[in-house]
């Protein structure tokens, strides 16, 4: 997981096509993170499994960020062995060249793979005024991520190795 104080990333532009699977449904957490924060509520961070044509939505409340993390990372864990892929949708923040900026992240994972990749929506919050969220344009690429499913395959892998009598 990207942690929501992260400071290297670097920001470009995403390519996301909603004929993929996996960039859809990344765009699917994006859009129900931005509608949650819109309606002026908080956004629990939350996790989409990718099941064959299913998707399974949790919610990963927490007393802070790490306590979440946790929660996701166990989650996903858990659905290692059937799922296709993960997303985890959180509200951090980033650091740009122009500063820190409020951004809503977005994590896909698979189980094949080492790394995820994360992607943001950045959007300023006016907190002197009426609150009101104004997003930016465009889905940026922040890179790889940590997979919640890190050490999860040697697990599995562990497992297939072990003889029952």
């Amino acid at each position: 997981m990207a942690d929501p104080t992260q400071e290297d990333y670097t920001v470009e532009a995403a390519e996301l096509n909603e004929a993929d699977a996996l960039d859809k449904i990344v765009l699917f957490a994006l859009d129900e993170a931005m509608a949650k924060l819109e309606q002026g509520g908080e956004l629990e961070p939350f996790t989409i499994v990718l099941h064959d044509d299913n998707l399974l939505i949790e919610t990963h409340p927490g007393e802070d960020a790490i306590e979440c993390f946790n929660a996701a990372a166990a989650a996903v864990q858990l659905m290692a062995h059937v799922m296709d892929a993960y997303v985890f949708a959180y509200d951090g923040y980033i650091s740009t060249d122009s500063g820190t900026r409020d951004a809503i992240i977005a994590e896909r994972g698979k189980p094949d793979s080492e790394a995820a990749e994360a992607f943001a929506i950045l959007y300023n919050l006016d907190e002197e005024g009426d609150g009101s969220i104004t997003f930016e344009e465009g889905i940026y690429d922040l890179g790889p991520a940590s997979s919640l499913l890190l050490g999860v395959q040697a697990s599995i892998d562990d497992l297939d190795e072990l003889e029952l009598e």
